[in-house]
């Protein structure tokens, strides 16, 4: 007892020791394919640390107007102080003294309306007139500062422009939704990764603090945004993780002490699944580094096989015999079940998705120790003289030679798959997402009321050597898009160059400047019998000679001395590394493969077109043929493996067949249930052969040679139903949970389980045969 003790302490040091050296993530995006083509490079790098994704939506309801006024300008003062934001926008901040000095200042090369005609007196004269309009109604204080020294409009046009365009109602301080119940929104930008579940986590609690600060009351708040998503996803990840260890160890542990009555068994059975664990976790972490929260999940269930080998290596004991001697003898079966199973993971491990990849490692390398210790360490472990017997089980001999209803079954399943076509492939990510409906709708809502850009199609610029490059190239997809607009294929784009145009297109603007003779000439004209004084326009003619020599404004410039503009350009102009990356989402986007090849079309160099939702049905079918090809071979490697352990073709088939037939019954019942299938699915049918494979082997062991040759059928076939119903009862567990992946796997191998049982006993041959 004390060497069974002192190796349960030692696993549970190992397991602590290599968590805390890589504790486990529930990021996402670690399981997302890497791209195979530079857009879907883009895409994934963008997803795990593009500006985009750090955006917070808000929203403050169940107030009157001017208490969620109130609360806006409030909260939204809480999170600048704060630090945690580079950005926070709630309709009170336009523009600080310090920014507009600066963009006053290069107003006339940062506006569009810069040209040469501009300047002439036809164009100044109604220019003016609107001017002395001005003057005279409420807007005399602004036009009083800009109207003089700029009486083009060109700053205020700007700073509409970036400030105004919004689908939202100014009141108080604070944007409201345009229709609807009162509602105040407000958008943020955080500092951390977008899907950095942690730092995304912060920031909602930053969100929260500042806006329990200003004292709601009744009004509540509403976040979303992919930071939310994350932090959502992440942490219903963990709940689901916590409750399948949790509930399915419970259950396992209550019916393993019901059939064996004995807590002795229960600590057996922890260390060929504690050494699978603690041996494939490290593996994982080696190999990636960290370990996700849902290959720990899978994996550990998946290692519930383990729990198979020291149950058969107990029941199948025979009296008289020690237990070193029953793991030599039943070593070459269960030896073939473990590598087998093993290695139809092989299509996990040439699958290329990171996350698939990682679980094959764990799961693989796991399973041959759960074996390795089975075999080596567990039979030194049982106290002597203790005993471990079974409750007994209702017979299954009934069972046996039913080869008609198998068939039967299988015709079933089969006519099944055939009318339906099948269960359908999942080529939509958003569905393996565990966050709930209406919280998606919510941030569609927040979206089409705020006017923020939905950043699913979107023109990818880059890469490029310099800021200014990806500026120039924007300019010049400004210009070739026009005809796609005209079409119809889109309304428009939010390019980088609207909030900065290039160093080449402001010095252009610079040359379309008249010399000051020529202004002052042109505004003589254009103010003949209006009543202003001759020197008023002083500060423009001496506005426009400072702009002639000023340096082009830069990406460095504004973000020094003009955040609030800065922060609605940096999510569109990315640096990784020595590249620059920019991007333009699309609006009004309505067939997005029309707009695709319509922009395949484009001569602008250094620019593609990406439809997120696209690309990734096309990657995801990209990596399912390639999963399925590796599957193939794995199935393959199996089989022969079988032939070569049971030596003989025909007992490999044998062997084979109920493995076969509960893959086939399990798609057909997923079929049936409308249940679409991923990878993941893909994942837990192999988990399955494995399983099945450990049925299917101990079932069919008959005859003087087998393993487990002067054991009563009963005995024999109630240890293998034994292994199913631990099984069972794990992947119960797994299919209850909220999250697509993890319900998919569970609700699999469930079906899969109960199947491959009932196969591989009705498949064995008839008493004598």
């Amino acid at each position: 007892m004390k060497r069974l003790i002192a190796t349960l302490v030692i696993l549970a040091g190992l397991g602590g020791l290599v968590a805390w050296l890589a504790p486990p993530r529930a990021d996402l995006v670690e399981f997302l394919p890497p791209g195979r083509t530079p857009a879907s490079a883009f895409l994934f790098r963008e997803l795990q640390s593009g500006a985009a994704t750090t955006l917070l939506l808000a929203a403050i309801e169940g107030a009157p107007r001017e208490e969620l006024a109130r609360l806006s300008r409030e909260t939204a003062a809480g999170l600048r102080a704060s630090g945690r934001f580079a950005f926070v926008g709630d309709g009170s901040l336009n523009l600080s003294e310090a920014e507009q000095t600066l963009l006053f200042r290069y107003r006339y090369l940062l506006s569009p309306e810069t040209r040469t005609e501009a300047f002439t007196a036809g164009a100044l004269r109604p220019r003016l007139e609107a001017l002395l309009d001005g003057l005279r109604s409420a807007a005399s204080p602004l036009l009083a500062r800009f109207g003089f020294a700029d009486p083009t409009g060109a700053f205020l046009g700007l700073a509409a422009s970036w400030l105004g365009e919004s689908r939202v109602e100014t009141s108080d301080g604070a944007w409201f939704a345009a229709s609807g119940a009162p509602r105040a929104l407000l958008v943020a930008r955080g500092q951390g990764a977008g899907l950095d579940a942690e730092a995304q986590q912060a920031a909602m609690d930053t969100f929260r603090a500042a806006f329990a600060g200003a004292n709601p009351g009744s009004a509540r708040l509403l976040l979303s945004g992919p930071g939310v998503f994350a932090a959502a996803a992440a942490g219903q990840i963990k709940r689901d993780v916590e409750f399948v260890t949790l509930a399915s160890a419970a259950l396992l542990a209550a019916f393993l002490y019901w059939r064996f009555r004995s807590f002795l068994l229960l600590a057996l059975v922890a260390v060929p699944l504690g050494a699978a664990t603690v041996a494939g976790y490290a593996a994982a972490a080696a190999v990636f580094g960290s370990v996700h929260a849902i290959a720990l999940a899978f994996g550990m269930t998946m290692l519930g096989v383990t729990v198979d080998y020291p149950i058969l290596l107990l029941t199948l004991h025979r009296t008289g015999e020690t237990l070193p001697q029953t793991a030599v003898r039943i070593w070459p079966t269960l030896r073939l079940a473990a590598v087998a199973a093993a290695a139809g993971l092989v299509a996990m491990l040439g699958s290329g998705l990171p996350g698939l990849v990682q679980i094959g490692v764990f799961a693989g390398v796991g399973l041959l120790a759960g074996a390795a210790t089975t075999r080596w360490v567990l039979p030194h472990l049982l106290p002597e003289g203790a005993k471990i017997t079974a409750r007994p089980l209702p017979s299954l001999a009934f069972l046996r030679g039913r080869r008609v209803l198998a068939i039967a079954a299988l015709v079933v399943a089969g006519a099944i798959l055939a009318i339906t076509g099948g269960p359908p492939w999942q080529r939509d990510l958003a569905a393996l997402s565990p966050i709930p409906a209406g919280q998606q709708a919510l941030d569609a809502e927040l979206r089409g009321q705020l006017g923020a850009p939905d950043v699913r199609s979107l023109f990818v610029i880059g890469p490029a050597a310099s800021e200014a490059e990806v500026l120039s190239r924007s300019e010049a997809l400004a210009e070739a898009m026009q005809p796609l607009v005209q079409r119809g294929l889109l309304s428009g784009a939010d390019l980088p160059s609207r909030y900065l145009p290039s160093p080449d297109l402001q010095r252009l603007r610079q040359a379309a400047l008249p010399q000051r003779t020529a202004l002052e000439a042109a505004m003589g004209e254009a103010s003949a019998g209006l009543p202003f004084r001759s020197t008023a326009f002083a500060p423009f003619f001496a506005a426009v000679d400072e702009s002639r020599n000023l340096p082009p404004l830069g990406v460095r410039d504004l973000s020094e001395a003009a955040p609030t503009i800065a922060a609605r350009l940096s999510p569109l102009l990315t640096r990784h590394g020595d590249t620059v990356w920019g991007i333009a989402p699309a609006t009004g986007v309505g067939n997005a493969l029309a707009l695709e090849a319509a922009a395949s079309a484009l001569a602008v160099p250094g620019v593609m077109f990406l439809d997120v939702k696209l690309e990734m049905e096309r990657l995801l079918a990209e990596y399912s043929r390639s999963t399925m090809l590796w599957a193939l071979a794995g199935v393959a490697l199996v089989l022969a493996l079988l032939v070569a352990g049971l030596r003989g073709f025909r007992r490999g088939l044998a062997v084979a067949a109920p493995i076969a037939g509960a893959v086939l019954v399990t798609l057909s019942v997923l079929a049936l249930a409308g249940e679409a299938i991923s990878l993941f699915h893909l994942a837990a049918l192999l988990l399955l052969a494995g399983l099945a494979i450990d049925y299917s082997l101990f079932i069919a062991q008959n005859g003087p040679n087998a393993s487990s040759h002067g054991l009563p059928e009963d005995d024999r076939l109630g240890a293998v139903l034994t292994c199913a119903i631990a099984t069972l009862l794990t992947f119960g567990m797994l299919s209850l949970c909220e999250t697509p992946v993890l319900h998919g796997i569970g609700l699999t191998v469930a079906v899969g389980v109960v199947a491959a049982f009932l196969l591989a006993c009705a498949m064995l041959p008839k008493h004598g045969r």
